[in-house]
């Protein structure tokens, strides 16, 4: 793929820098020659771009984030092609950090969030995935570097993204059968199974509770490097006590952590409605309801 930099994309968007790439897309940041705001524009890499398959999932990215106009989903201007066929996305400009990058941050010097953080900052994200759930969309790559932690200076707040692994109840499936989609460390057990027939909304449930712990204890559920040792834990290994690293939370958080990150969906909570709804109760801040 060659570098776009200082091109006019599409007689409108002057690319001005690189900002970031993924497996299959780079993210550039643009000015709209139009507003004169900047934007972000997602293209999918080289001959990536002209698969059929990866443009589809490109396409139900776009529209995923574009149904979730009015919650904390990163804001979509446009979806376009350009002359070669290949698509592009036009979004919102973030600046900021990832929830990622400030979670390592604070790890490597022992520190976690305060209780009234982790429902400040995750309260947007449960909001979004509700309503992406009620519209039949399932994000299915939930991670702290998808949660992007907006600057004050430009609005504070945070931002949902990255859709380019979203399910569309109903649609048919993208990801071939064997294959596991996400990241390892949040990914729902059944998602190790391999068969994206069986999965629905409740991974996302499953991905947001390991966040929560995360953020609540400085370490994911299961720390290891070992692929293997992950994928067996989490279909067969028992759930680690929350209030065992933190020993100022109250002793129903382990309740919640087993239910949270249950190994069968039907023993989850059912929505991420009921599991926020169930720590807010726990923590003790904040409307326990917002949808």
């Amino acid at each position: 793929m060659h570098d776009p930099v200082g091109e006019v994309l599409d007689s409108r968007y002057r690319i001005l820098a690189k900002v970031g790439a993924g497996a299959y897309g780079v993210v550039y940041r643009a000015r709209d020659l139009e507003t004169r705001d900047e934007v972000a524009i997602k293209l999918l890499k080289g001959e990536t771009g002209k698969d059929a398959a990866q443009s589809t999932r490109f396409e139900r990215e776009a529209m995923a984030m574009a149904r979730l106009r009015g919650t904390s989903a990163v804001y979509v201007h446009r979806m376009g092609r350009l002359e070669d066929g290949s698509a592009f996305i036009v979004m919102e400009m973030l600046y900021g950090q990832e929830l990622e990058e400030f979670l390592t941050a604070a790890e490597k010097q022992g520190g976690r969030l305060k209780r009234e953080n982790t429902l400040a900052l995750l309260r947007p994200i449960a909001q979004t995935l509700a309503a992406a759930h009620k519209q039949g969309i399932v994000h299915r790559d939930l991670k702290p570097s998808n949660i992007f932690i907006v600057d004050r200076a430009h609005g504070g707040g945070v931002r949902l993204m990255d859709f380019g692994l979203a399910k569309l109840l109903g649609a048919n499936s993208l990801t071939a059968e064997g294959m596991v989609a996400g990241t390892p460390s949040y990914i729902a057990p059944e998602s190790w199974r391999g068969d994206p027939r069986t999965l629905d909304h409740r991974i996302d449930v499953y991905s947001l509770g390991v966040i929560v712990f995360r953020c609540l204890s400085g370490r994911v559920p299961h720390p290891t490097k070992s692929m293997l040792e992950l994928c067996q834990w989490a279909q067969t290994g028992e759930r680690p006590s929350l209030r065992a690293l933190r020993k100022s939370l109250p002793a129903s958080i382990d309740d919640w952590t087993q239910k949270a990150l249950a190994i069968q969906p039907d023993e989850r909570f059912q929505s991420v409605a009921e599991l926020w709804q169930g720590l807010e109760a726990i923590l003790g801040s904040g409307p326990t309801r917002p949808w």
